[in-house]
């Protein structure tokens, strides 16, 4: 035991297998977690990476096993404590952030309560001594406001303040190990370098050894002290951060690293023809108060927007959560009623359009969400999900016609044109968000809203999908308004940008002229806040 009691977390040899068919996921799995140390373990979706924390928590679901190894934490071997000491570890001794908050926290309880819920279990703390140090805990993570925001549910929270609360959680007994599985993949750039910064700070005060789990490796190069990059279940390299970036030994560990886009490379602006003009576009939701709800107020959601965007032409949309960004792209829609201001398209003004008369613009505006999943029927196959704007818009095919073009467009985004026989949950993330952009090609747009399509893929299927979609643009002329948070993207993709904060448009002109000399404060806070791997 005398190698493993320095030592908060070893993992030796760590094997997983399929429990029906022996299938190995996990192959000799080994690595040490030291205090004070950020060890991160890269690769694509897929190679292993989550199972590899969760087999560690003893949490892996029922179709896998552990078939060989030892998770050692302190010298104790997790594998063989019983069950109900394992739960005095989870939490107190390890404790662990997950990727997607709002699906790990509880609905139906305020944040504070179930942070409290946790002191509950491992701590004596009752009472208002509990409450204040849930209240201190918010604090520390910088969720502002924290006495009020004791009280409130999961939903009335941002992405980033949800993360912060799961956070909160984890940190509540002063555990000696965290996992961190993905825990900044859906925030924007300015909160994923304050989470980033806030584990960061807390490694170093209180001694914690820490597993990060990510895909994104300028993360990597600005946050961690050593990386592990898994690749089938393997770790394939291993080594101290500043030797990895600067000489990577294998193929695909160099892959994973030039995935990463050129921030010096940008699209050359032609003046073309606008396809959609916005002009001082508002978009305000009333504040209902008291028993008879009575309008007291307004959000301010989109202030007084005026853009224009060319045919054939990308135009970014950049900005932190809840600046306004997918609120506009709704409006435009006509999803969301604007309270003032004018949209063209094509030279036709299409606010105040009844639904009748907006049809043939829902045919030429088409949109791409970011969750994939939860943008499509899960009881319809691939091809009847890409079928169904055809039908409801009239495209006037016949089966067998559609079925030739729901093939073609399977084929277009690169994927095999039997795949329009399978089911949603049987794609990766980047394959279903390929049958999105397929889906919207059906009904031939001129113009595509794409809402943060690429915020939850790895960096290599980052780069397809939007390779993909420029291919696309040259092939078809189409323009697309790309709502983003992640400023990497935009030299390789957007001919303008525009910076929204709080409703409006604070700075908008060419992605060169955005990226290399912004004008506004909040443009250079958040270009600032971008990771980078030439640091």
């Amino acid at each position: 035991m005398s190698g493993h009691d320095t030592l908060p977390m070893r993992v030796t040899d760590l094997e997983v297998a399929l429990v029906e068919t022996g299938e190995p996921i996990l192959k000799g799995v080994s690595f040490d977690l030291h205090p004070g140390k950020i060890f991160a373990l890269v690769g694509e979706s897929g190679s292993g990476k989550s199972v590899t924390s969760l087999a560690a928590m003893r949490l892996l679901p029922d179709a896998l096993a552990i078939t060989g190894g030892a998770v050692h934490v302190d010298g104790q071997d997790l594998f063989e404590l019983s069950e109900s000491t394992m739960q005095r570890v989870r939490g107190r001794r390890v404790a662990m952030i997950f990727q997607n908050a709002m699906s790990a926290l509880n609905p139906v309880q305020s944040a504070g309560q179930q942070v409290a819920e946790t002191l509950r279990l491992h701590t004596r703390l009752r009472g208002e001594a509990l409450r204040e140090r849930v209240v201190q805990l918010f604090a520390e993570v910088g969720i502002p406001d924290p006495q009020s925001r004791y009280s409130f549910y999961p939903h009335q929270l941002s992405g980033g303040q949800q993360q912060r609360v799961m956070i909160a959680m984890a940190l509540a007994c002063e555990p000696d190990i965290l996992i961190a599985d993905e825990p900044t993949t859906a925030l924007d750039v300015t909160i994923q370098e304050q989470v980033l910064e806030l584990i960061r700070q807390l490694t170093q005060t209180r001694k914690l050894a820490v597993l990060l789990i990510t895909h994104d490796m300028g993360v990597v190069r600005n946050t961690a002290d050593e990386v592990a990059v898994m690749y089938r279940g393997e770790i394939i390299e291993q080594a101290g951060v500043e030797d990895f970036f600067h000489n990577p030994q294998q193929a695909y560990s160099r892959r994973l690293i030039d995935a990463l886009p050129d921030l010096t490379q940008f699209q050359t602006v032609a003046a073309e023809s606008p396809l959609l003009q916005l002009d001082e576009v508002k978009v305000y939701f009333p504040i209902r108060k008291g028993v008879l709800q009575r309008v007291v107020d307004y959000t301010r959601a989109v202030d007084g927007i005026s853009l224009s965007i060319g045919r054939g032409e990308t135009y970014a949309l950049v900005g932190e959560s809840g600046s306004g960004k997918s609120t506009l792209g709704r409006a435009i829609l006509n999803l969301d009623e604007i309270a003032g201001g004018t949209i063209l398209f094509a030279g036709q003004a299409i606010q105040s359009l009844p639904r009748k008369q907006m049809l043939p613009y829902r045919k030429k505006i088409q949109v791409i969400f970011q969750n994939p999943f939860s943008s499509m029927n899960p009881r319809l196959t691939v091809g009847e999900v890409i079928a169904e704007g055809m039908v409801s818009l009239g495209l006037g095919l016949n089966a067998t016609q559609r079925q030739e073009r729901i093939e073609q467009l399977l084929e277009r985004v690169q994927l095999p044109a039997d795949y329009s026989q399978r089911y949603p949950h049987e794609f990766s993330g980047g394959e279903l968000q390929r049958v999105a952009i397929a889906r919207a090609l059906a009904v031939e747009p001129e113009l595509i809203i794409c809402d943060e399509p690429t915020s939850a893929l790895d960096v290599s299927i980052r780069a397809e999908v939007l390779e993909l979609l420029q291919q696309l643009q040259r092939e078809f002329g189409v323009s697309y308004l790309f709502i983003t948070h992640d400023l990497s993207i935009i030299p390789t993709l957007a001919h303008h940008v525009g910076v929204m904060q709080e409703g409006k448009l604070v700075e908008q002109g060419s992605a060169e002229q955005i990226l290399t000399r912004p004008q506004h404060a909040y443009t250079k806070a958040l270009l600032a806040s971008v990771p980078r791997i030439d640091n």
